[in-house]
């Protein structure tokens, strides 16, 4: 991706491509009603975490460390996808601009 990508960045101006070693993950850049889906969101990265960490916790790498790790991860995502629907309601959804709480 290198050089092509580094234009790219969410509505906020951050960088929506993440390289590092062993890992690539590009976030969607632009509303998605008006460029179309490009990329990932945050809520894909950790469904992504919380698929990887059930596998151990489904197996003989279950523990109690694994079980507050998707604890935490669950929560990250109920939070974001409360954000989402505060953004819907005020119309804000895909637009550069701050939602209110409740």
């Amino acid at each position: 991706m290198g050089e092509n990508m580094e234009k790219f960045r969410h509505l906020d101006g951050s960088e929506a491509v993440v390289e590092l070693p062993y890992v690539q993950i590009v976030f969607q850049h632009g509303n998605p009603a008006e460029v179309g889906p490009n990329g990932c969101r945050i809520e894909d990265v950790i469904d992504i975490l919380v698929n990887k960490l059930l596998d151990f916790q489904g197996r003989d790498l279950a523990c109690e460390e694994n079980a507050t790790a998707l604890y935490h991860l669950e929560m990250a995502r109920e939070a974001l996808v409360l954000r989402r629907r505060r953004r819907e309601q005020q119309g804000l959804l895909g637009v550069k601009g701050s939602h209110t709480a409740s």
